[in-house]
């Protein structure tokens, strides 16, 4: 019988939360040798080395396409005719949403959204650039996507909750985030450090963590760490510019720019807390890795589905004065901080294991009318 063809389409191959996801489902269905999988993607990393499955370029990949991806709407709809598939899924919201909703409703294929941002499934759109068509078109495509996806797939409940509230749709999965547990050696006997883990754009607000540094390096003799990717383009130079100056004359910062996911964990596994600023996300997935490497989250203003207090794995600021004080605190005070670290690791343990992987290929087996052997399955 010939395996089930599976297309996996997204904007990036890497560089965020959520194509680092896409990676490790790719790898879990992988190691269950039941599905040909085919990953369609416009920025193909310089270093892809496939095993197991095929990478398709979709479009030209110099940057991001003037009018967002729905420009690519010809070469992403030739590759899936070509493909045949018998289920998309299709993960970060933009052009291709609605390019796979078109195909699949057409030509009867099965298509799983899953929600990468909270703005996913608002009216409001993530890109606050400048060119309003571009946003008017990628939102449009987005929507096109949750009025004809077969299963959508969100990271919280609260995710779910706006997708009801403003488009009508009650029937999303609720599918944690997943990450294997941590395979480093811990050391947290180092001096105290304080990380920031993101790309540099305006919404996740770094000029927030270098005031932060500012302010509470020089008191407690920490050191303050920023990695991340700076974004291309005129538009963002200014700021870009402003925020460089501002790292450089930050005696306690650090910056070292973008980091492999191996880099990263081991910079969590030795750091004391883990800070984040952003205005908004979908569930971070820094969050996760920092947890299973007992280090402490402090948030500014995201708290999905308020977790950092009610479940006390971390803590949720709402105010740079209160950032601070919290991760001062944080610092001083190694059995809250220890308290806060063994409850988040046994959190995410049992929260966000692999396991929510499997019921993530769970989802995708019983869209293409397969049979298995995972309890608990999914219908489509």
């Amino acid at each position: 019988m010939e395996p089930m063809r599976l297309c996996i389409v997204s904007p990036f191959q890497e560089g965020g939360g959520a194509e680092y996801q896409i990676q490790l489902l790719i790898d879990a269905l992988l190691r269950q040798h039941r599905i040909q999988i085919f990953h369609l993607v416009h920025h193909v990393s310089s270093i892809a080395r496939p095993d197991g499955y095929r990478i398709v370029p979709i479009g030209k990949a110099t940057r991001t396409p003037l009018l967002g991806y729905v420009m690519d709407f010809v070469p992403l709809y030739r590759a899936l005719c070509q493909i045949q598939p018998q289920v998309i899924y299709q993960r970060v919201g933009c052009g291709y949403t609605g390019v796979c909703a078109l195909y699949a409703r057409r030509r009867r294929a099965r298509l799983i959204w899953h929600v990468s941002h909270d703005t996913d499934v608002m009216p409001r759109s993530l890109d606050t650039g400048r060119n309003l068509l571009r946003r008017r078109l990628e939102k449009w495509s987005i929507e096109l996507g949750i009025h004809w996806a077969d299963r959508i797939v969100v990271q919280t409940q609260h995710q779910r909750d706006l997708l009801s509230r403003h488009y009508g749709r009650q029937d999303a999965e609720v599918i944690a985030n997943f990450h294997a547990d941590a395979q480093e050696q811990l050391t947290k006997t180092m001096a105290p450090t304080v990380v920031w883990i993101a790309n540099l754009k305006p919404w996740k607000r770094p000029e927030v963590f270098v005031r932060l540094a500012s302010r509470v390096g020089e008191r407690t003799g920490a050191q303050f760490i920023m990695m991340g990717e700076a974004p291309s383009g005129p538009k963002h130079s200014p700021w870009l510019e402003s925020l460089q100056r501002s790292i450089a004359t930050t005696p306690a910062l650090r910056f070292l720019g973008r980091q492999t996911q191996e880099q990263v964990n081991e910079l969590l596994a030795r750091a004391w807390v883990l800070v984040n600023t952003s205005l908004h996300e979908g569930f971070p997935n820094i969050f996760i890795q920092a947890w299973l490497r007992d280090t402490v989250v402090v948030s500014l203003d995201v708290d999905p589905d308020h977790i950092l207090e009610r479940e006390s794995i971390g803590m949720h600021a709402g105010s740079e004065e209160r950032l601070a004080e919290s991760v001062h605190r944080l610092l001083t005070d190694h059995s809250l901080r220890a308290s806060y670290a063994k409850h988040a690791r046994d959190y995410a343990r049992a929260t966000h294991s692999l396991n929510n992987a499997n019921r993530l290929i769970q989802l995708i087996e019983n869209c293409a009318g397969a049979d298995s052997s995972v309890a608990g399955a999914l219908s489509c």
